[in-house]
C-alpha cells in the first residue's frame, strides 16, 4: 500500500490544476510502414507528490503504459516510445501522451496531450467522410448539407445510381459508391490528398455541391515531382440543372420526402500526355461539413 503524508495530499475539496504533458513526434512527417518516435514530458508544477503515475504513449488510440511512480513537486520525468506505422496507414493518424496519476487518498487525476499528421488516402473510397444517401424508411442516417437533408436511396435508383453501379455520362464510365445508406458514401473536398498511379488524358470527378457553388483549388503531382494546379466551380444540387450529368427526382429532408429534383454534376481537369501520376490534392472548398456553408461532395472519380 502507498503511504502518504499529510503535506502530500491534495484535500478533496481544493482546486487541482493538472500538470502538462508535452507530447513530440519524430519524424514529424512520418509516412506509412516507417518507424515514428513519441516522446514526452510530464512535468509536476502543482505542490504536491504525484503518485502511482502511469504514462501511456499511443498512435491511433494503441501503445504501451509506462509506470512511472511518483513525482516529486517541480520534477519533470521523459518517456520514449518506439513504433512503427501500419504499411496501409492512411488518413488521419493520432498521437497520444496521457498521464494517470493518484492525487489524494481517494481520488486520482489526469493530463493529456495530443497532436496528429494527415497521410495521404490510398484510394477516393479511404477519403469517404460524408454519409449522403438516406432511405426512405431512415431518414436520420445521413446528412449531406449540415441541415438533414440527403440523397434518395431509392431516387438514385430509378436512375440508375445503385450501390457499385458502373454509369457513363459525357463518355466517362464511374463506379458509384458500393455503400449502404447510411454509411460513407462521399468526400467532402477540404485538400486532402490522395495516391493515384497510371497515366491518362483527363481526370473526372462525379458530385455536387450543396449551399452554393463548390469552388476550389486542387492540384494534380506527377510521379517525376512536377505539379499541374487546377479549379473546380461546381454547382449547387438544389434543382434540374440544364448542366447536369444526372438529375434526381427527389432528395429528402429530416421531415420526409422534398419532390424538389436535385443535380450531380462531372468535372475534372486534363492531365499531362504521358506522365505517371502520384498524387491528387483535392480542392479546398470548405473545412469539412457546415451548415450554409459551400461544400463539395465528391462521390466517384476516374482516370481515362
Amino acid at each position: 500500500m502507498t503511504a502518504y503524508r499529510p503535506e502530500d495530499l491534495l484535500r478533496p475539496e481544493e482546486d487541482f490544476l493538472p500538470p502538462p504533458v508535452s507530447l513530440t513526434v519524430t519524424p514529424a512527417a512520418p509516412e506509412p510502414g516507417r518507424a515514428v518516435t513519441l516522446t514526452a514530458t510530464l512535468t509536476n508544477t502543482t505542490r504536491i507528490a504525484l503518485r502511482g503515475t502511469v504514462l501511456y504513449l499511443a498512435v491511433n488510440g494503441t501503445g504501451e503504459p509506462d509506470s512511472l511512480g511518483g513525482l516529486a513537486p517541480g520534477r519533470s520525468v521523459t518517456r520514449t516510445w518506439r513504433t512503427r506505422l501500419a504499411d496501409d496507414a492512411e488518413g488521419r493518424v493520432s498521437f497520444t501522451a496521457h498521464a494517470l496519476f493518484d492525487v489524494h487518498r481517494h481520488g486520482s487525476d489526469c493530463t493529456r496531450a495530443t497532436s496528429s499528421v494527415l497521410l495521404p488516402y490510398r484510394s477516393l473510397s479511404g477519403a469517404f467522410d460524408n454519409a449522403g444517401i438516406a432511405s426512405g424508411d431512415a431518414l436520420t442516417v445521413a446528412d449531406i448539407d449540415g441541415s438533414h437533408s440527403s440523397l434518395s436511396a431509392e431516387a438514385l435508383a430509378s436512375v440508375g445510381l445503385t450501390p457499385g453501379a458502373e454509369v457513363a455520362y459525357d463518355g466517362v464510365t464511374f463506379t458509384w459508391p458500393d455503400t449502404a445508406p447510411g454509411n460513407l458514401d462521399n468526400v467532402v473536398s477540404a485538400g486532402q490528398t490522395l495516391l493515384l498511379s497510371g497515366s491518362g488524358s483527363r481526370l473526372s470527378f462525379l458530385g455536387t455541391s450543396t449551399w452554393g457553388t463548390g469552388r476550389g483549388d486542387g492540384r494534380i503531382v506527377y510521379a517525376d515531382g512536377t505539379e499541374q494546379p487546377f479549379s473546380v466551380a461546381v454547382q449547387d444540387w438544389y434543382g434540374a440543372n440544364s448542366s447536369a450529368a444526372v438529375v434526381v427526382p427527389y432528395r429528402h429532408i429530416a421531415t420526409g420526402r422534398d419532390d424538389t429534383p436535385v443535380s450531380l454534376f462531372t468535372f475534372g481537369v486534363d492531365l499531362a500526355t504521358g506522365k505517371e501520376l502520384r498524387s491528387l490534392v483535392l480542392p479546398k472548398v470548405s473545412d469539412g461539413l457546415q451548415s450554409g456553408v459551400p461544400a463539395l461532395h465528391i462521390f466517384a472519380m476516374t482516370v481515362n
